[in-house]
């Protein structure tokens, strides 16, 4: 029988039709893939707190930031948005980046001294760290309850407000480690360093094996995700780490961690290797105020990440001049 030419038609337009959604959902699937194996979003780390590393990928980590004081005098003549500009580019180039935030953006305390000062910043100093795509920011270290935990937790809200996740308020509070998802890694954020005034002076240090244990948990919960240690530690403008580093990083990298950052003695240190893990053992400043010439210059630590391959593969240091943020040549 000869077709009719009506249902030779019909026939024609559903397979054309059946074509262009087939090709359709392909496309969407190919670019759904590409965003996946970079950041979930724009893929230019743009600060939104979604940024993955879903395969094989990278994150950068900066030192301590200061957006109080000096940092905020300098923002009079530059804007905000203006005082990481020349640091930007890297922290945009990476999956994800996070800094240290060493001041609540809130009234601190009383009870500081020129000697052991509490540090706060402005709300406004944000818009800093969104313009030059910080998605993560740490916030347990020595100065985290200066505006005390009500500012601290005011921060974070901030933080989220501004699509940058908070990591470590729970150890900043209780000092005891807790393991954070930030995209497809998980980030044990914890402090260290001794604090000079309450309320953080009663908040115990956790031990190594509470350290190791929480990475061992969180191994043990899920064995391909990698894990990174960031931890404030460091005596104040040392260059060379002392006993305390060794313990912490030896202790993390038997428990399974994948790469590890230590800030908070204001100065740049060396990366180096246990085991084939990277471990930076000081990033010292990335936006601060310190007058010190030994602080001006700080580390960015970039690691290339992949989910079951534990140790991470750490790519060139770049430094940056903390007062200008900008990428400088390292010495």
């Amino acid at each position: 029988m000869r077709p009719v030419l009506g249902d030779s038609t019909q026939a024609l337009k559903i397979l054309t039709a059946t074509l262009i959604l087939t090709a359709t959902l392909l496309l969407a699937t190919l670019t759904s893939g590409c965003r996946a194996g970079s950041t979930t979003g724009s893929g230019t780390g743009s600060g939104t707190g979604t940024n993955s590393v879903a395969s094989t990928g990278t994150v950068t980590v900066g030192g301590d930031v200061l957006l109080g004081r000096g940092v905020a005098v300098r923002a009079r003549t530059t804007g905000w948005k203006g005082l990481l500009r020349g640091v930007a580019p890297t922290l945009r180039k990476a999956d994800l980046a996070i800094v240290n935030l060493e001041s609540p953006l809130a009234k601190c305390l009383a009870g500081g001294t020129l000697r052991q000062p509490r540090l706060c910043g402005a709300p406004k100093g944000l818009a800093a760290l969104r313009a030059a795509g910080v998605d993560g920011v740490t916030l347990a270290n020595n100065h985290a309850l200066d505006a005390g935990p009500a500012g601290l937790k005011r921060t974070a809200q901030l933080l989220r407000k501004a699509n940058m996740i908070p990591l470590g308020v729970r150890a900043a509070l209780t000092g005891r480690p807790h393991a954070e998802r930030l995209g497809s890694i998980t980030v044990v954020a914890v402090n260290l360093t001794r604090v000079a005034h309450a309320p953080g002076a009663g908040v115990p240090i956790p031990t190594p094996a509470a350290v190791a244990g929480t990475i061992r948990e969180a191994r043990r919960r899920d064995p391909h995700r990698p894990i990174l240690l960031i931890a404030h530690l460091g005596r104040e403008y040392d260059r060379y780490p002392g006993p305390r580093e060794r313990t912490y990083g030896q202790a993390a990298v038997t428990a399974g961690v994948s790469a590890i950052a230590f800030h908070g003695a204001h100065v740049r240190r060396a990366l180096v290797h246990d085991r084939r893990v990277p471990v930076h053992l000081g990033l010292g400043n990335l936006l601060f105020d310190q007058r010190d010439p030994r602080t001006r210059v700080g580390g960015l630590l970039t690691v290339r990440l992949t989910p079951g391959r534990r140790p991470a593969l750490a790519l060139p240091t770049k430094c940056v001049d903390s007062h200008r943020g900008t990428i400088i040549r390292c010495r």
